[in-house]
């Protein structure tokens, strides 16, 4: 069955004018309150809080760590008493597992953790209307808001790689087999096409030459027309591609565009700068929770299924387990700070974002993204 994935590749066309609409309205938007959410004025400072272990009972009942852990609990933490983080999200699926994992560990350090799930707004433009704090969403987001004017930077990852696959059918099994065939996309300027074009310039074609672009939609899109044999290839969804396999075994797996464009981040963890600046100690917790659910994710397959069937409606544990393995060999979940979030990973998606025509002229990527957070996080023991 189909895993959900929570990507803003289905929305990036209504991203700038909405924002450039916020910031014109003096951040108005729709909602009532100008209070920022989650900034406080006797908000608690910042403590790193070495686990006690629990306490033992002397009734005779089983020992107790004090907390409602919701696994891992044997790392550092960060004391997060008095802090409130609102944070958009979108339906919960496999690659956002750690995420909410995360989430847990927030409000066991103290937080108060208010969800809010996103359905045609996007993660800027909750942040700029003052709706939330926080946004785990995509980095191609992040920049697009930054281009046209917002300040949001990001201080970590939820999931560090790309999260697109390059897929075929018929005999087509390596990237040279696709020459003279047709291959969906979006549309010219699709980020799809745009990592289907890199593909091809890494096995040495010319993409404008060696094969016929054919335009049809949206990732769902694309599958659809892959099974229907209207394509021979197409570079879709993760998502999208699990449940095209287990529909038909013409298509195969080609290229992991992880691995083709591998310091490009999918999603990362992300508020306007000026709320960073503000709650230092709740950019420290989210840093430490996002490298804690990493380790957790990496070292523990069974719990990360288990979970995941717990929070994923629906969902079969064996489409969780797919999903994990894929993202366990491309490296999504890592604990490296440098890995979590790339400055020349960033570098490189808004140079394509730029080649797409999706903004319209560069950014200062180094003003986007903070990893102080992230590497003070792993000094105390964070994911390590």
């Amino acid at each position: 069955m189909a895993i959900a994935t929570s990507s803003v590749r289905h929305a990036r066309a209504g991203v700038v004018a909405a924002v450039a609409v916020l910031l014109l309205t003096g951040c108005g938007g729709t909602t009532e309150t100008t209070e920022d959410p989650g900034s406080s004025d006797d908000a608690a400072s910042t403590a790193v809080v070495e686990p006690t272990g629990g306490s033992e009972p002397t009734d005779g009942s089983e020992p107790t760590d004090g907390s409602e852990d919701p696994g891992g609990g044997d790392g550092a933490m960060v004391d997060l008493a008095g802090v409130t983080i609102t944070a958009s999200t979108s339906q919960a699926g496999a690659l956002l597992i750690p995420q909410f994992y995360a989430f847990d560990l927030l409000e066991e350090w103290g937080a108060t953790v208010e969800p809010v799930t996103l359905t045609n707004t996007t993660g800027v433009q909750a942040l700029v209307a003052n709706q939330t704090n926080l946004a785990p969403h995509g980095a191609d987001e992040l920049i697009l808001g930054a281009a046209e004017g917002a300040t949001p930077v990001a201080i970590g990852s939820t999931v560090a790689k790309q999260d697109y696959v390059l897929v075929a059918t018929g005999d087509i099994t390596t990237v040279e087999d696709l020459q003279g065939v047709s291959v969906g996309m979006s549309g010219p300027a699709g980020f799809d096409a745009l990592l289907t074009r890199f593909a091809l310039e890494d096995a040495g074609m010319d993409p404008e030459v060696d094969v016929n672009f054919v335009q049809v939609g949206g990732s769902p899109d694309r599958a659809a027309a892959l099974l229907a044999g209207s394509v021979q290839a197409a570079t879709i969804g993760v998502d999208d591609w699990f449940q095209l396999q287990s529909q038909s075994d013409e298509v195969h797996l080609v290229v992991r565009m992880a691995e083709t464009v591998p310091d490009y981040p999918s999603q990362v963890y992300f508020s306007l700068a000026e709320f960073w600046d503000a709650n230092p100690d709740a950019a420290l917790g989210v840093a430490c929770a996002n490298l804690e659910a990493n380790k957790w994710a990496s070292e523990d397959k069974q719990a990360f299924v288990d979970y995941g069937v717990e929070i994923i409606e629906g969902v079969e544990p064996s489409a969780v387990e797919e999903l994990y393995d894929y993202a366990m060999d491309v490296g999504m979940f890592p604990t490296d700070p440098a890995e979590v979030l790339s400055e020349r990973g960033m570098e490189g998606l808004m140079e394509a974002m730029v080649e797409t025509g999706d903004i319209s002229a560069p950014i200062d990527v180094a003003t986007v993204i903070d990893t102080s957070y992230l590497e003070e996080a792993a000094g105390m023991g964070c994911g390590q």
